[in-house]
C-alpha cells in the first residue's frame, strides 16, 4: 500500500492544522535551548583547557583547533537538521535551525580570526638580549673605562 501524496486531496495540498504550527514552533524553541546548552559546555570546557594551557598543559593551538572542529561539526549538525525539517514542512524549526547553523559558521570564523595571531609562527625570545659595547664605555679605549671592567 501507498502513503497519499499530498495531491491526492482533490488536487491541492492539506491544509496545516493549528497544532501542526505549535509543534513546530515548539520543536525549534528546544532545538535551539538543546543548542545553546551544548555550545556554552563546550566553550566551557575550551576555557578550562586554555586556562591549564597557559599553566603548561596543552598546547593553547591545540585547544583552538578542537573547538573550531566542535562548532564545525555543529554547524553541519543544524544544517542537516535544517534540511529535514524543510522536507517534513516544518518552515519554523527550519529556518530557526538555519540561522543557527550561520550563527555557529560566525562564531567559528570569529575564532579563527581572533586566535590566528596566538596560532602563528612566533620568534623565540632571546635568552639574553645583546646591547653590544657602543656607549657603554666612556672614551671607546681601555677596559678599565668601562663599567664592570
Amino acid at each position: 500500500m501507498t502513503r497519499p501524496t499530498p495531491r491526492a486531496h482533490g488536487g491541492r495540498e492539506p491544509e496545516r492544522t493549528g497544532s501542526h504550527w505549535i509543534s513546530d514552533i515548539a520543536t525549534a524553541l528546544l532545538l535551539t535551548l538543546l543548542e545553546a546548552v551544548a555550545v556554552t559546555a563546550g566553550l566551557y570546557v575550551a576555557a578550562i583547557a586554555a586556562w591549564d594551557a597557559q599553566g603548561g598543559g596543552d598546547d593553547p593551538g591545540t585547544v583552538v583547533i578542537v573547538l573550531l572542529v566542535g562548532l564545525l561539526l555543529a554547524a553541519v549538525a543544524t544544517a542537516v537538521v535544517s534540511g529535514r525539517a524543510f522536507r517534513r514542512r516544518a518552515p519554523v524549526t527550519g529556518c530557526v535551525q538555519a540561522l543557527v547553523c550561520a550563527a555557529l559558521l560566525a562564531g567559528a570564523a570569529g575564532i579563527a580570526h581572533q586566535s590566528r595571531d596566538h596560532l602563528g609562527p612566533q620568534t623565540p625570545a632571546p635568552s639574553s638580549p645583546y646591547r653590544g659595547t657602543y656607549g657603554q664605555c666612556f672614551s671607546g679605549g681601555d677596559s678599565h673605562e668601562c663599567p664592570g671592567g
